[in-house]
């Protein structure tokens, strides 16, 4: 067994498959920040909260700490590009993207027209846990539109097929 260093770790995870999601928000000044993030998961149905995880040296991250809003876009195969775009530094990322954005009167983090689902969540609490925040949010509108699930393996996207699935009784 290999001893447990950063490499190892890495290497472990990578065979793990994720969804893939951009996470967006606005902050007080107008700006709109985003990031694609695979560390995405639900938490809890009552109340309806989901969690995400941003990394301390990401340029977003004290925007996402403070905000009071934020989605997180679920990308299906047709988004692969966009996912891609925010997973790298640009100066303003939603330039030339295709995205609802919320006004001063009705506050909204921004969402992906025609993504495979939109989680808009006011923010629960957010966890200081090792190097990353982890963001917890209270959803409180979900958009859905179909769309072939996007997964990240093995340093690369994936397109899932849809298959049918006979489950037995448990």
């Amino acid at each position: 067994m290999n001893p447990l260093n950063e490499a190892s770790f890495k290497d472990a995870l990578r065979n793990f498959p994720s969804g893939v999601t951009i996470v967006s928000t606005t902050d007080d000044a107008g700006r709109h920040w985003g990031f694609t993030a695979t560390s995405f998961a639900s938490v809890s149905m009552n109340p309806p909260l989901v969690l995400v995880c941003l990394a301390e040296t990401a340029q977003s991250h004290a925007a996402f700490v403070r905000a009071r809003r934020f989605a997180v876009n679920v990308i299906g195969n047709e988004h692969k590009d966009v996912a891609l775009h925010f997973s790298r530094k640009h100066p303003d990322k939603f330039a030339g993207q295709d995205f609802c954005f919320g006004t001063s009167g009705e506050p909204a983090p921004p969402v992906l027209r025609g993504v495979a689902a939109a989680l808009v969540c006011e923010t629960h609490e957010v966890l200081r846990l090792g190097d990353h925040a982890v963001l917890v949010g209270e959803v409180k509108d979900v958009q859905t539109h179909p769309s072939t699930p996007l997964v990240y393996v093995d340093r690369s996207f994936h397109a899932l097929e849809r298959e049918a699935a006979e489950l037995g009784s448990v």
